[in-house]
C-alpha cells in the first residue's frame, strides 16, 4: 500500500506534464521542476536553434493557467514539485497495474480509499502537503474527466 502514496505524486506530475507538454508521448526527463527549461528546449528546434515562438508561447499559457489553479488549492510550485519527487522516491511507485474490475482498482480511484491510507501510513510532519498533492490530482481528474490513476 505504501507504494500507492508515491503513486499519487507520480500521477499528479504526469497530469501537469501531460498538460503542459500536451500531445507529447514521451516525457522522460521532465519534472515538474524542470518545467520552465523543458518549455524553452522542446520549443526550440534543436539542429537550426529556431524558437518556435507560438509554441513556446502555448505551453507557458499551459503551465501559468494550470499553476494558478493549482495555487487556489494550496500547491506551491515552488516547494510541492521538490516534495512530490521526494514522495516518490520514498515510496516509489505501483510495482503493476491492478487488473481491471477488481476491489484494488476500484480503491486506488477513490479519493477516500486513498486519503484514508495516506493518513494511515505517511508521518504527521507529511501528511498536510501529501494529503493536498491527492487533493490537486483529484481536482485534475475531475477536469479531465479521467480516473485518478490512469495506466
Amino acid at each position: 500500500m505504501e507504494r500507492a502514496v508515491g503513486e499519487i505524486a507520480f500521477q499528479l506530475d504526469r497530469r501537469i506534464l501531460s498538460y503542459v507538454f500536451l500531445g507529447r508521448a514521451r516525457l522522460y526527463g521532465f519534472t515538474v521542476s524542470n518545467i520552465p527549461d523543458k518549455i524553452a528546449q522542446v520549443s526550440t528546434n534543436q539542429l537550426s536553434g529556431k524558437v518556435d515562438e507560438a509554441l513556446r508561447s502555448q505551453m507557458t499559457w499551459r503551465y501559468a493557467e494550470l499553476m494558478e489553479k493549482l495555487k487556489r488549492l494550496g500547491y506551491n510550485p515552488q516547494l510541492h514539485p521538490q516534495f512530490s519527487e521526494y514522495v516518490v522516491n520514498t515510496y516509489g511507485i505501483l510495482k503493476q497495474w491492478p487488473e481491471a474490475c477488481t476491489a484494488q482498482l476500484k480503491g486506488y480511484n477513490d479519493p477516500d480509499s486513498l486519503r484514508k491510507m495516506v493518513i494511515e501510513i505517511v508521518p504527521v510532519a507529511m501528511l498536510k502537503d501529501t494529503l493536498l498533492l491527492l487533493s490537486c490530482l483529484c481536482y485534475l481528474a475531475r477536469q479531465d474527466e479521467k480516473a485518478l490513476f490512469t495506466w
